[in-house]
């Protein structure tokens, strides 16, 4: 272990005039991507050791981060790229505070003597860690050099640079060795990038305002309290914006990091991934017989089963004639209240699915929902019909086949490896409160106000861990795992899943049967470019390689490879009650996702 010098992460800046100018703002100008380019060209690797710089890993290291001043604003944009905790160099206990947490990697912004300061007051505590360094000018930089292992030079302390700065520490910019232009920002080697609409051609003015006109007149019509609009392109996020409350009290603005209940767009971001993945490795295979990982689906002596023949395939692109839906919770209601038997105050391992915050179902109660799904009766004709009845089986399903927890696999195979930090089931205990945007208020089956708990009925009875919904997520750190699906299998220049297997999901698999569903994902209707805003699903712009899926609680996410665009929509349409049909009435999501088609129309 090295003593002399330091081996945390150090960002310097000058800490002259400060630019009071909003990223909105900032974005709304014609010229923005142009002084962009011109900002970063003024950054300079000065210093690299290693191959530590920029942040590649984000599970192995410990990063921290110790801001001077304006933590909010450094919190935001880390937190773009990953849930690491910020300190404030004010706050002098920040030392005890890196220790207990165990930071190995430490960034720190501040002046050349705020550093050394800091250098001196952490010592020996930083180990095994490289150094991200910017310095304030082109002089007193070297002072430090010899301190840190890597020194990034930036000249102006803006609220542009601060942005910039951190995206080139998390590789979603290029590192400023030569010279930077339009080109090389658009590498997809590159991690998610937050960029001016202009870098696409497209008139943000134009754009922002159309937007805006749809989304506050849903919300003057009460569709939804509030919502988040995150649309890439070509890997950058051109727009990112929030809009209303999370309730109608109006006393929490909607903000970029919110977290969302995703209901159905759980069943393209919790088990497919793993089932992509399956397939990938020879594990799964799509048009094998599904009860070979499904052993319950088997049509034995004494034990009757409907589903033996159903295929893997068919099970994903809903044409298995499966029963849409089953209600499992009242079997555990009688006049409207729990009944005893199936609940305990107190989690235990026979007590272990968690209803909410101070109520366990019985473990057993799963094998009363895989029977009743067993035993559903099979619908007439084998063409589409939605059903979410297997994806209830997923979570336990996958666990055996991978042979580790669902959750566990999910988080280290996916999540955490692309910095998704929100996106997870059970957010309570694991994503800050204020965070968490509510949902319906449960009068049937929870009887309270649901905040941090799903929403979907049949994945609470799963104890909140289900293929059919479950998971929760912000705008951002969806964005990541769509832009995943969008690069066939890779994001950050890591590789994911084939590209082969991605093509494969990804496509209409029934198309002679009037089939759009693609394996596990939604398709454009078949003919779609053809309909109205009105009749069309789901913008008539989007083009018929895309794909996605929409979400009860009225979330929408879709992936248009034609274009190179990922379009977010994450609203909580059941906030108070499910009984609000305004978002499918208005065409809200649709109309907003029209709007970046015509833009992009225009450029070409």
């Amino acid at each position: 272990m090295k003593s002399a010098r330091f081996l945390g992460a150090i960002l310097l800046f000058s800490f002259g005039v400060i630019t009071s100018q909003s990223q909105n703002a900032v974005n709304d100008s014609t010229d923005m991507f142009a002084h962009v380019l011109e900002s970063l060209n003024t950054f300079k690797l000065v210093k690299q050791s290693g191959n530590n710089f920029p942040v590649q890993n984000l599970i192995e290291d410990k990063i921290g981060f110790l801001v001077p001043d304006n933590a909010d604003e450094w919190q935001n944009s880390i937190y773009r790229y990953a849930q690491f905790p910020v300190y404030e160099a004010t706050d002098t206990s920040y030392v005890e505070t890196l220790a207990q947490d165990s930071i190995s990697h430490l960034i720190i912004v501040g002046s050349v003597d705020s550093i050394k300061l800091a250098i001196n007051r952490v010592g020996k505590l930083i180990q095994q860690t490289s150094a991200i360094v910017f310095s304030d000018t082109l002089t007193n930089r070297f002072t430090i050099r010899e301190m840190v292992d890597n020194l990034l030079y930036c000249s102006t302390n803006s609220s542009l640079n601060r942005d910039l700065a951190i995206q080139v520490v998390f590789n979603a910019l290029p590192l400023p060795v030569d010279s930077i232009n339009s080109a090389n920002l658009f590498n997809k080697e590159l991690r998610l990038r937050y960029l001016p609409a202009k870098a696409v051609q497209i008139n943000a003015q134009v754009v922002k305002s159309r937007v805006d006109s749809i989304v506050n007149e849903a919300i003057e019509a009460g569709a939804f309290p509030g919502c988040r609009v995150l649309v890439a392109i070509k890997g950058a996020v051109i727009f990112n914006e929030s809009f209303g409350y999370h309730t109608y009290k109006k006393r929490i603005r909607v903000q970029e990091h919110d977290v969302y209940d995703l209901a159905s767009v759980t069943k393209i971001s919790g088990p497919l991934p793993l089932i992509i993945k399956a397939c990938d490795e020879g594990l799964m295979d799509l048009d094998e017989p599904f009860y070979l990982y499904w052993p319950d689906w088997k049509q034995r002596l004494f034990y009757r089963s409907n589903k033996e023949e159903m295929t893997l395939r068919e099970v994903l692109a809903h044409q298995a004639r499966l029963t849409p839906y089953i209600n499992y919770y009242p079997e555990l209601m009688e006049d409207g209240r729990y009944r005893n038997r199936f609940f305990d105050t107190n989690s235990s391992e026979k007590y272990a699915l968690q209803i909410n915050e101070h109520l366990y179902l019985s473990t057993a109660f799963k094998k009363r929902v895989y029977k009743a799904i067993r035993q559903s009766p099979l619908l007439d004709d084998a063409k589409y019909k939605y059903s979410g009845l297997s994806y209830m089986l997923y979570p336990e399903l996958l666990e055996n086949i991978f042979d580790e927890d669902y959750e566990s696999l999910l988080y280290s195979q996916i999540y955490s490896r692309l910095g998704a930090s929100s996106l997870c089931y059970k957010p309570i205990g694991k994503i800050d409160g204020s965070r968490l945007v509510p949902t319906e208020y449960d009068q049937h089956f929870r009887q309270q106000q649901l905040k941090g708990l799903v929403h979907d009925e049949a994945a609470a009875v799963m104890g909140g861990v289900s293929g059919n919904a479950g998971l929760f997520a912000s705008a951002g750190d969806l964005a990541k795992l769509m832009q995943l699906y969008l690069q066939k299998g890779t994001y950050g220049g890591e590789r994911y899943f084939s590209e082969e297997t991605v093509e494969e999901f990804t496509k209409v698999q029934f198309p002679e049967n009037e089939n759009r569903r693609g394996a596990g994902f939604d398709k454009p209707l078949l003919g779609n470019d053809t309909l109205s805003i009105k009749e069309s699903y789901p913008a008539p712009g989007v083009s018929a390689s895309s794909y996605g899926h929409s979400g009860f609680t009225g979330t929408f996410v879709w992936i248009d490879p034609e274009y190179e665009m990922v379009y977010i929509f994450l609203s909580n349409r059941v906030y108070p009650t499910r009984d609000n049909p305004l978002i499918y009435q208005m065409n809200v999501r649709p109309a907003i996702q029209q709007v970046f088609y015509d833009a992009l129309k225009k450029v070409n």
